[in-house]
């Protein structure tokens, strides 16, 4: 708001009122005309914000022909240039800056010893990192507040008083205010108030004839610099009628008249209900594209979009009208709307950000990573492969800390394990001692490395040895000037940049340097943490401005180009929390009277004035919800506005889909592609298969090719224990990898792979001969198993479960050795295979020995006693495996029983059919659901309604599908038999696909014993 100056005094000032933009700009040029400037002299017009400043240039240069000699103002810019003027220009910065919000910091614990509910309030959240600075950042805002718009209340507190504005005490909330604004003062070494005089006797000498335009909204101490401006009898004060502005105008002025009366604007108003953010654009763009459509006189140049919310909208408003190549593209991206999302913050300020913060943050390996990865660091470094320096961070073994001295603030001085020069050291051994040698340093090297990596293992010993210089030289706070210093030091060690992006480098040495100059001197110190956050807030990008006057439509927010007529305005994300938003006096506030910055009351005159300047008013609001299309609340801001305005017009409701059928009925939209989206939802049918079904049945009715000429045991194992990996292996191409991926916890206990690792170190190391010892050494050696007592304890549990698996299977294995070699030839449909391989016997018995628990691992003893028996060599077959109880592994021994030939020979012809045709189709069979399933045909016990639930269930027939599986079925158990056979697939009555195969794979399994 304009707040009042001194009215006792008419000065010899001119106000204008008009009731149109146009009577305002014809009155302005008249007044610059009758100026007779000449070719060296130089006026002022005072305009609202830039781009009105732009708009009315071009709007006086069409009337007078020229804008030559007139400076464009805003009140803001005329303080600077007047602070200029006056020497005190440097002091008003560090008033509006940062060294005030050092100063409240650093006065705020001397003055809080003084108010136990200060004191009480800073030491609530004294724990939290920036929160001190968060603190005075408000607090520093909320002392600028008090200067802007009540310097008689900062004189009098500056002044030794303690009372309120009008001399009432303050409130014991606010009590500690003026003492806290005394203190900042001293520390800042500034008075503002001697500020704002030197800026008032500027402007008081100031002899370029100045017009104000348009001007509504006008701090105390801004209305003073204009009234000062005024004393020569040079201010002429132009407003739009019935103004904010106008109303001040008057109240100063010694002059007041009326501009020639013009036709008023009365817009025509159309309302869309819509719905979420997204679909709301869609809205705004089909309707813009209707009314060019209908008008071809329109121009973009004449249409205005209005978002007070441009924050949240700007990417979507980008993404709706950006330009693409000509074709079946809606008509709507051809406007020329400008492009409104903000400006990146500069990349190089926020990695010094990043490199500030490290010192406080665990450094774990991903995050550590991703800062090497940041283009600024990895082209100096060389760090161009992701994945190489992924593979190479995850197999050294590192999770977080950059070494004991950082774990220590975290309370974990004593765990070197999993450090980051913890896994540097494995790097470099295994770069300089062959796998699995010892090198007696007590640390065995890291297995993923090779001398093809040297270079990028030096280049990470060297960087994170200048991150660990870096954070022991930022541990303790420092001045901004120190801090500044520190930031071009990690620059000159870190960072380099491709000529492309050297801007960011003289970018980021513009902010240091402003920093450097705004605080020097300043003793004040701050800790690398609160230095980040001050670093932050100006790296941060910012809005780009509305392009006013370029022939482009113009995207504003709310408040910008204030009184500019257009022949459409449209208002988009018009909501409650923003017009009129949150409450206005800011927090901590002291009363004020009418010096009260209102924000509400100014959102609400802004959005007033929008529509007043239009033509035709389109307002586009949510009437319904996004998610379920229920009627929502309407803005409340929006039925005000209407209200206002004197209308009532009858809302036009929208689907909640751009490619809903009824968006091309009555009001056809002009988007083809969601046309061809609706025509295809209207012709397809109502039940359509998954993604995941259309996928299954591609891959099951793919052409059969010829079977192969040859297969080993160990390929029908690995086949049947998962036939969806070996489909895509063989069918596809597909290798489907577990890409390394970063862990940043250290574990407390082994977990799923670890575990087994253990345990299968320790079954392998007992089968040669070995001792347990040297596996715990191993292991210690590669720091995969938890650090200190725990990882002792949690080897000796892993220790005891592979000791009670061993103790019964020792006997069995080293029983006397028999090797057989197999070579049966197999008849299936296309020809012939033969399935070869060498399968041992211990003491006459196929024997394995493992510490998988998963029912896959019954199928290779099987198959082996089958293939011995095919070949005329029965033998019976033992499985010693690990079965998960509850959290426990126990063992379990299976025992498969001597199959007869014919048996064996009819099991073995399926199998080699099933890999065989597994090929070149997906079989939908996977092992472990499979082998229950026969299981429970062979029991009598199934029940398909327990062959129901989602995936991820450990109480499911199917809880943890393998990657591959998930290809191929989406969520739920009952997939699995959806399925018919197909005419190669087995032949079993009522059966799916799936119970088929099941069946005619396993059953002779489960007949068998297993």
């Amino acid at each position: 708001m304009i707040d009042d100056v001194d009215r006792g005094t008419r000065m010899a000032v001119r106000a204008v009122r008009a009731g149109r933009w146009g009577a305002l700009m014809d009155r302005l040029a008249e007044t610059l005309e009758a100026l007779d400037l000449g070719p060296f002299d130089a006026a002022r017009v005072l305009v609202a914000t830039h781009e009105t400043g732009r708009v009315v240039g071009q709007e006086v240069a069409a009337r007078m022909g020229v804008s030559a000699g007139i400076a464009y103002v805003t009140p803001r810019d005329l303080l600077r240039h007047l602070a200029e003027a006056a020497g005190v220009a440097r002091d008003r910065a560090r008033w509006l800056g940062t060294p005030l919000d050092l100063a409240v910091q650093s006065a705020l614990e001397e003055v809080a010893a003084g108010h136990p509910l200060l004191h009480a309030a800073l030491g609530a959240g004294a724990g939290r990192p920036g929160r001190r600075r968060a603190t005075a950042v408000r607090l520093a805002r909320l002392l600028r507040t008090y200067a802007d718009h009540a310097p008689d209340l900062v004189e009098a507190w500056l002044g030794g008083s303690d009372a309120g504005l009008g001399g009432e005490a303050l409130p014991e909330t606010a009590a500690w205010q003026p003492a806290l604004l005394r203190a900042a003062v001293e520390r800042l070494e500034l008075d503002p108030l001697d500020v704002q005089a030197a800026v008032a006797d500027a402007a008081r000498s100031d002899t370029t004839p100045t017009v104000l335009v348009g001007v509504d909204w006008l701090t105390t101490q801004e209305a003073r610099v204009v009234s000062a401006l005024g004393e020569d009898g040079t201010l002429v004060l132009l407003h739009h009628s019935g103004s904010p502005g106008a109303a001040w105008a008057e109240g100063i002025a010694s002059e007041v008249e009326d501009a020639p009366a013009m036709e008023p604007l009365v817009p025509a108003v159309d309302v869309h209900d819509s719905h979420g953010e997204a679909r709301q654009v869609e809205v705004l763009r089909d309707e813009l594209t209707r009314l060019f459509a209908e008008d071809p006189t329109l121009e973009p140049r004449e249409v205005a979009v209005v978002c007070p919310q441009m924050e949240r909208y700007a990417p979507l408003l980008d993404a709706a009208f950006a330009p693409v190549p000509a074709g079946e593209a809606h008509p709507g991206r051809g406007l020329r709307v400008q492009p409104v999302g903000a400006t990146p913050p500069n990349p190089l300020v926020l990695v010094l950000v990043d490199l500030l913060r490290l010192g406080s943050t665990r450094a774990t390996a991903s995050s550590l990573v991703e800062l090497l990865l940041r283009p600024a660091i990895a082209h100096r470094w060389r760090f161009t492969d992701r994945a190489a320096l992924v593979e190479l961070v995850d197999g050294s073994g590192v999770r977080w800390g950059m070494d004991a001295a950082h774990r220590a603030q975290f309370g974990l001085g004593d765990v070197v394990q999993n450090t980051w020069l913890r896994g540097l050291d494995r790097l470099l051994i295994g770069l300089a001692v062959a796998p699995d040698e010892s090198a007696g340093l007590g640390l065995s090297g890291a297995d993923v490395v090779s001398t093809t990596d040297m270079d990028t293992v030096g280049s990470l010993c060297e960087v994170v040895s200048r991150l660990r210089r870096l954070i022991a030289d930022s541990a303790d706070p420092a001045t901004v000037p120190r801090w500044v210093a520190t930031c071009r030091a990690a620059i000159d060690s870190l960072v380099a940049l491709p000529r492309a992006d050297e801007w960011q480098l003289t970018a980021a040495a513009r902010v240091l340097t402003r920093l450097e100059h705004d605080h020097a001197g300043d003793e004040t110190t701050l800790t690398r943490h609160e230095f980040s956050l001050l670093l932050a807030d100006l790296a941060s990008g910012y809005r780009r401005r509305p392009a006013a006057g370029n022939g482009s439509l113009l995207v504003l927010p709310l408040g910008e180009l204030p009184h500019v007529e257009f022949r459409v305005v449209a208002l988009l994300g018009v909501t409650d929390d923003v017009v009129p938003g949150r409450m206005g006096a800011p927090a901590d506030c002291v009363d004020l009277g009418a010096a009260t910055p209102d924000p509400r009351e100014r959102r609400r005159r802004q959005l007033l004035d929008h529509a007043r300047a239009a033509e035709r008013l389109v307002i586009v609001r949510q009437a319904r919800s996004e998610r379920t299309n229920d009627r929502a609340a309407l803005p409340v801001a929006v039925s005000w506005l209407l209200e206002e305005l004197g209308v009532d017009p009858a809302p036009v409701a929208h689907p909640p889909t751009a490619t809903s059928e009824s968006n091309f009925l009555e009001r056809p939209g002009f988007d083809a592609a969601a046309r061809a989206g609706a025509l295809a939802r209207r012709s397809r049918p109502q039940q359509q298969p998954s993604r995941h079904a259309r996928r299954r049945q591609q891959a099951r009715t793919r052409p059969v090719g010829p079977p192969p000429a040859q297969v080993t045991i160990a390929q029908l194992s690995r086949f049947l224990a998962d036939p969806a990996r070996g489909f895509l292996q063989t069918a596809a191409g597909v290798t489907l990898r577990e890409a390394p991926e970063l862990t940043d916890d250290i574990p407390l206990e082994p977990r799923g792979l670890e575990r087994w690792s253990i345990l299968n170190d320790l079954l392998e190391a007992w089968k040669s001969g070995e001792s347990g010892s040297r596996v715990a050494e191993a292991l210690r050696q590669r720091e995969v198993h938890p650090p200190l007592e725990i990882g002792r304890l949690a080897f000796e549990r892993a220790h005891e479960e592979a000791e009670a698996l061993w103790s019964r299977a020792e006997a069995d294995w080293h029983a006397e050795l028999a090797e057989h070699r197999l070579d049966v030839q197999v008849q299936v449909s296309g020809g012939v295979v033969r399935v070869t391989d060498q399968v041992r016997t211990r003491g006459g018995a196929a024997v394995t020995v493992t510490a998988s628990s998963g029912d896959e691992q019954v199928i290779r003893p099987w198959l082996e006693a089958v293939a011995l028996a095919a070949a005329g060599m029965p033998a019976p077959a033992r499985l010693h495996r690990l079965l998960n109880d509850f959290g426990r592994l126990v063992p379990r021994v299976h025992q498969i029983r001597d199959i007869p030939p014919e048996e064996a020979m009819t099991s073995l012809t399926s199998v080699v059919s099933a890999f065989s045709l597994g090929q070149h189709r997906l079989l939908p069979v996977p092992a472990g659901p499979a082998i229950q399933y026969a299981r429970e045909m062979h029991r009598g016990g199934f029940d398909q309604a327990h062959w129901s639930g989602p995936f991820q269930d450990y109480r499911s027939k199917w809880p943890w599908p393998a990657r591959s599986w998930r290809l191929f079925y989406e969520a739920d158990v009952s997939e699995l038999f959806a399925d018919p056979p197909l005419s190669e697939d087995p032949q079993t009555a009522g059966a799916s696909a799936f119970g088929a195969w099941a069946l005619a794979l396993y059953a002779p399994l489960v007949r068998s014993g297993a």
